[in-house]
């Protein structure tokens, strides 16, 4: 057992580099910190089982044996790639310009969509962002076992076996946990950036809140106020599939397919020349673009304010209980509109979410 040492006193580099627009995902600068709340981690190995220990602004965590990369942001980013969609839609609508709606800093992972200057979470909260939540509030004395169930995934719900404890999910939306568990995280999210905030002057007077959206507000920023059912005329691409990804392919549709098999089937794809739709739901595919589970949560394209995956892969859970927006990966393309209405009433292996974020002046 290894312990790696990440100070938290950079933290204000870190969020003085966000801001409002779309951008390159996240992921593919992970670094030390949290996309999402700004956090000190270890993207490669963060495990979930030894809790990291605070030591003042010193965050403890405990690696397994010798540090290595984790594959999953570049492999799923570069995976399956959408031709642009500039030079085959025809849309007309005009994306509203937001600029003057910024009064103040930006919090991170989040994208201003409204004129008041609510933000919304650029992709769904991961595995890794639950996980530092479950590392940062389950105390490290053994007998809070209890304390520890009440906000872990539930087991039964989830995709595949360890689909929430290995990190080649790490950056894929974290499902299997109720609205309540939801809430929770929104109000820890909330607690852990502003005591950070609080120790830069650069964000003195400011605040952030973090909430799950209501269903209009997320409608809103799905939208893009295109007046399209899917936000855009263009539901489908052409694709390309790389092929160097067989390996991490067999793994994320859970087959037994040899990896060499996988590559000559992706190369015959990709020479006829595929379209597919670009929203992750149940569509025909060959077989090593099925998925098991959802996928990773900056899968392209984005809509125009810069926001992945709001239809498909998972379904987002709003403010209103029990209903879920955006469709999932099991389901058809109707059941993903904006309009569309999806119900849960507990942990499911297709509901995630993402939050809002408010910003608070209090000069």
């Amino acid at each position: 057992m290894k312990q790696l040492l990440l100070s938290a006193s950079i933290l204000v580099g870190v969020l003085q580099l966000s801001g409002c627009g779309a951008r390159l995902p996240s992921s593919l600068r992970p670094g030390y910190y949290s996309a999402s709340t700004a956090l000190p981690l270890w993207p490669a190995n963060y495990v979930t089982e030894t809790p990291p220990k605070q030591q003042g602004n010193t965050v403890v965590v405990s690696i397994e044996g010798q540090p290595t990369p984790n594959p999953a942001p570049f492999y799923d980013y570069k995976v399956v790639k959408f031709a642009s969609g500039l030079k085959l839609c025809r849309d007309t609508f005009r994306v509203p310009d937001l600029s003057k709606a910024v009064r103040g800093p930006i919090a991170p992972g989040v994208i201003v969509f409204s004129a008041s200057g609510l933000a919304i979470d650029e992709a769904e909260i991961t595995n890794l962002d639950w996980r530092l939540f479950v590392a940062d509030v389950f105390p490290a004395d053994s007998s809070s076992a209890d304390i520890l169930a009440t906000i872990l995934p539930d087991a039964a719900a989830l995709p595949v076996k360890d689909y929430y404890t290995s990190p080649f999910y790490a950056y894929y939306p974290v499902v299997g946990i109720s609205y309540e568990q939801a809430k929770l995280f929104c109000k820890w999210r909330s607690e852990a950036v502003n005591k950070r905030i609080a120790e830069s002057k650069d964000y003195d007077g400011f605040a952030f809140e973090y909430r799950l959206p209501t269903e209009a507000e997320w409608e809103e920023a799905a939208e893009v106020r295109s007046g399209q059912p899917y936000g855009t005329t263009c539901t489908q691409l052409p694709v390309q599939v790389a092929e160097g990804a067989a390996a991490y392919l067999q793994k994320r549709a859970a087959v037994s397919t040899p990896v060499a098999q996988i590559k000559a089937d992706i190369a015959a794809y990709n020479k006829q020349h595929p379209v597919r739709s670009w929203i992750n739901h149940a569509q025909p595919e060959p077989y090593f673009l099925r998925l098991a589970s959802p996928g990773y949560v900056y899968q392209g394209p984005a809509n125009d304010f810069g926001l992945y995956q709001m239809l498909g892969n998972a379904a987002e859970m709003v403010e209103e209980q029990g209903i879920a927006k955006g469709g999932s990966y099991r389901d058809d393309l109707a059941g993903c509109t904006i309009k569309a209405r999806g119900h849960y009433s507990g942990p499911s292996a297709t509901v995630g979410f993402r939050t809002v974020c408010i910003m608070q002046h209090h000069k």
